[in-house]
């Protein structure tokens, strides 16, 4: 049906003693409510009929007037509106259950029963299992924290209890805060071990936001180094090959400056060889470089006081 509308109608009506035309568009969001996803369905829904002035109708706020009343054919005509627009954003297995209800607030109502705190207890454990499984994979920590942030959420929205006390319901807050704090952080991919560490370390843990801001940083200045390390004209010699990498061959290392015996690698190439290029690096390249070393050494000194504590 309501791939059938058109995407804007003209409408005239009404109001007294003028007549008014106005064109009226047949959806006002994109989202189409099925049997999982009414929160976001909602939230869009109520924006768009907000947008145009007729949130009243769905809330309730402004209910039919008597027939005999001279605005209640605008009334009826700006409901039908709405109701237009909540039929087309729902899918087609939805519409014949609303088609009928006379008001459109009927038709929000009825939705919000059926789909809203459907199933609470179950949809609150499928998300809380949902979010302590979920890590960054190959995720940006901006994208991680906008899921986990959609979900508690939604979270929030089937868990909405009411609390007599108010300095309790605060306590509670603070601690499921915290909470998520610690599913952020461990979460994250191994590589931000060091600030990780650093983070749950610290006498007074910062909030949800001051740790993603860190974190985030953190990120942003790895990618950094690394446009400077490889997009720059640091170049790797013949001889540090695959067979005599240190890393994956330890039993090579040099032995008080040479190289086991028998186990000899090629020599080292002539620096002033006109053959040899020399890596370049500006000085703002070699300045980062510095800095990048020197935090290294400060996060390794406070991972040993860490764990010398």
């Amino acid at each position: 049906m309501a791939e059938e509308m058109t995407s804007m109608t003209d409408v005239t009506f009404d109001t007294g003693s003028n007549t008014k035309s106005e064109n009226v568009p047949v959806q006002v969001t994109s989202i189409r409510l099925n049997k999982d996803n009414y929160l976001s369905w909602s939230a869009a829904l109520e924006i768009g009929i907000t947008s145009r002035g007729r949130l009243p109708y769905i809330t309730g706020e402004k209910p039919a007037p008597s027939k005999t009343d001279p605005g209640w054919a605008t009334w009826a005509l700006e409901d039908s509106q709405v109701k237009v627009w909540i039929i087309s954003s729902v899918s087609a297995d939805i519409q014949p259950l609303i088609l009928r209800k006379l008001t459109s607030y009927d038709m929000w109502t009825v939705l919000a029963r059926m789909y809203g705190r459907k199933k609470r207890v179950l949809r609150t454990y499928q998300i809380k299992r949902n979010i302590y499984s979920f890590k960054q994979g190959d995720l940006s920590v901006a994208s991680f924290y906008a899921a986990l942030k959609t979900k508690w959420e939604e979270l929030d929205y089937h868990v909405n209890d009411v609390w007599n006390c108010g300095s309790d319901h605060e306590l509670y807050r603070q601690k499921e805060w915290m909470d998520r704090t610690f599913i952020f952080v461990g979460g994250l991919r191994d590589e931000f071990e060091s600030i990780r560490s650093h983070i749950l370390n610290c006498d007074e843990t910062p909030g949800i936001d001051g740790v993603y801001t860190r974190v985030e940083s953190e990120e942003q200045r790895r990618q950094g180094l690394g446009n400077v390390l490889f997009g720059s004209a640091v170049i790797v010699t013949s001889w540090d090959t695959v067979d005599f990498c240190w890393d994956l061959h330890p039993e090579k290392r040099l032995t008080r400056g040479r190289p086991p015996s028998g186990r000899r690698g090629p020599p080292m190439p002539d620096t002033n060889s006109p053959s040899v290029e020399k890596a370049k690096l500006s000085s703002d390249q070699i300045k980062e470089l510095q800095a990048y070393i020197s935090r290294l050494s400060t996060t390794k000194e406070e991972a040993s006081t860490s764990e010398g504590a």
